[in-house]
Formats: structure tokens, sequence, C-alpha cells
């Protein structure tokens, strides 16, 4: 009867160790496949209005990627009334930390560091009155994302600033007489799910 009672405890422990292990699983899902396809709806805002934005991302091993942003002003007065930007986005601080075993151990704290991304691109703009393009310039922004579940693939809240500058501000030779640049502020919501491509497996 006691070896019955050690042998239960003994495979309880056992038991307790795997799922301890899972739940340490610095990676967190995030090398479950090699790309990464990320969603969002939300708000873009600055001094000159609020606009609805669309978002999507496609992420290689959660290190790089690209990305397009569509903002749409719905005729509530914002300036410029919708904008387009694709770019490049960069989160360099995912391989070097799990690489480096510097991982928290804390699920959502850790995928929110690593989610800070680095992300630049032109932009396309239509001001008030005039047409889609009329205005064209560079985007370089800052954005983070904050998973609702303690997983990479699930819900998530991200937030990202971007300075905007046109053509014409890139190119004057006195910035501060040309009035084309802008700071936006965007809070969205969205989902991140994760596959494998067989971009890294060329079998």
């Amino acid at each position: 009867m006691l070896q019955l009672v050690d042998a239960a405890m003994t495979l309880a422990l056992l038991a307790a160790a795997d799922a301890s292990a899972m739940d340490t699983d610095a990676t967190y899902g995030r090398i479950d496949g090699d790309s990464a396809l990320a969603v969002s709806v939300g708000a873009a805002i600055d001094v000159r209005g609020v606009r609805g934005a669309l978002d999507v991302r496609y992420r290689y091993i959660q290190s790089a990627g690209l990305f397009l942003t569509y903002e749409e002003g719905f005729g509530a007065g914002a300036e410029p009334m919708r904008l387009g930007v694709c770019g490049l986005e960069l989160r360099p601080l995912f391989l070097l930390r799990f690489l480096q075993g510097q991982e928290l151990g804390i699920p959502r704290l850790d995928l929110l560091i690593d989610s800070i991304a680095v992300e630049l691109g032109p932009f396309v703009a239509q001001p008030t009155g005039g047409n889609f393009g009329d205005v064209i310039g560079l985007s370089l922004g800052l954005g983070a994302e904050l998973p609702l579940l303690p997983r990479a693939k699930g819900p998530f809240i991200a937030v990202r600033a971007a300075l905007r500058w046109s053509r014409e501000a890139l190119s004057a030779a006195d910035t501060t007489s040309v009035d084309v640049r802008a700071f936006v502020v965007t809070v969205a919501f969205g989902w991140q799910g994760i596959f494998g491509s067989g971009v890294v497996d060329l079998r």
C-alpha cells in the first residue's frame, strides 16, 4: 500500500514538474511557427483630429516583417482625411533576450518587452479638398503590443507612435516654415496568429 502511495506521489511530482516547465517556456508559443500575421483596428490620434485605423502585419520569427496601415477620417474633419502607410517593422529584443536567457518568466511582461518595435516606411495621404496621393512622405514609428493572454497567439492591445514628414518637409531648407509634420498616436485592438510558412524548412 505504501509503495502505491509513493508511486502516486512520484507521478504527481513529475506531472507538476512538467507543468512548471511548460509554464516557464520562454517562447510562449512564438516559435510554434516561423511566421505570424497580426490584424488590428483602432484610432489614430493627432492634434488635427482622429481617424479610424486598420493595420495588417506579417512577422518572421517575431523579429522582422512588413506592415500596411490605412487610416480613414470618415468626414469628421481630421487632417489629412485619409492616409496609407507601408513599410518595415523590426523587433530587435525577442531573439536577443531569448537566446541569452534573459526572459523574466512573466509571460505578458516578456511578450510586451519583446514586442517593442521600430517601423519605417513611406506614406501617401489625402488632404482636405485634395486627392489621395497629393501628400507623400516618410513615417518613423515606435510601438508595442500587450497580449491579453499569457501567450503570443491571441488578442492584444497595441499602442504606436509615429513621426511623419511630408516630401516638402524633408526637402525644405527651413522645416519650421513648412507645416507638413505630424506626431500620431494609435491605440488599437488586434489578434495575432502564428503559422508555419515553410521558409526555414526548404525540403
